[in-house]
């Protein structure tokens, strides 16, 4: 449990419901509530930890306080398979490790700063003040988008895209930056960017390119694996 407490950095990742289907290799499993509208999360991942534990258990009872909010928030968007066992699953990977630090040093305490962290970044919002909208007919620039999250965010994120059955690059995720201390950026990380690199973080999809226009696709619940066909 050492190696995995000697971490100083985090990545809070935020996926769009409108193209996470189109990452699935089984279109047939993906489902998204028709309560969800906006980004949701994916995780709250420490870094550099190695592998964390299965020892410290997490029961359905220890969120049942947040359990609305990690709904609307942290839902899971696979066919039958239940939010909480979405969650548990997060916790085993990532949580435990987070819960190193006092002020995630519970199941409780760590989706909580989970969803404090989602309301603190409210990512439609500024891409709305920048005229970026989800569509199937208009595609952004790269340029664009980062300039509209930079001033949230400053220079502190990363985007990954999916490519989807039209050979078009749709935004999936968005990894934003934090410090053990659920600040914004992480110095240390600008040493070791090759670090996001690494399968563990890197997730469904990949680094949004920056030669070819991106979408920003909407949610299509009746078709969500191909929002835009």
């Amino acid at each position: 449990m050492k190696h995995s407490c000697n971490w100083t950095c985090m990545l809070l990742t935020l996926q769009w419901p409108g193209s996470f289907c189109i990452g699935l290799t089984n279109k047939t499993i993906c489902k998204i509530p028709l309560t969800i509208q906006n980004w949701t999360i994916h995780g709250l991942w420490p870094m550099h930890t190695g592998h964390c534990c299965n020892c410290w258990p997490i029961f359905h009872s220890h969120l049942q306080e947040i359990e609305p909010e990690l709904t609307q928030l942290w839902p899971s968007l696979i066919k039958g398979k239940h939010f909480f066992n979405f969650w548990r699953e997060e916790w085993i990977k990532h949580g435990t490790c987070a819960g190193c630090d006092g002020a995630m040093g519970s199941p409780l305490l760590y989706f909580q700063a989970a969803v404090k962290l989602r309301k603190l970044f409210d990512i439609n919002s500024v891409l709305e003040s920048s005229g970026i909208k989800a569509s199937c007919e208009v595609s952004y620039k790269y340029d664009d988008i980062s300039k509209a999250l930079t001033s949230l965010l400053g220079d502190n994120f990363d985007l990954q895209c999916v490519t989807d059955s039209k050979g078009r690059e749709a935004w999936i995720q968005l990894k934003i930056h934090l410090s053990r201390n659920q600040t914004i950026g992480c110095p240390t990380e600008k040493q070791d960017k090759a670090f996001y690199n690494l399968a563990w973080y890197k997730s469904p999809g990949h680094p949004c390119p920056k030669n070819t226009t991106i979408f920003f696709v909407p949610i299509n619940y009746d078709n969500p694996h191909e929002p835009c066909n």
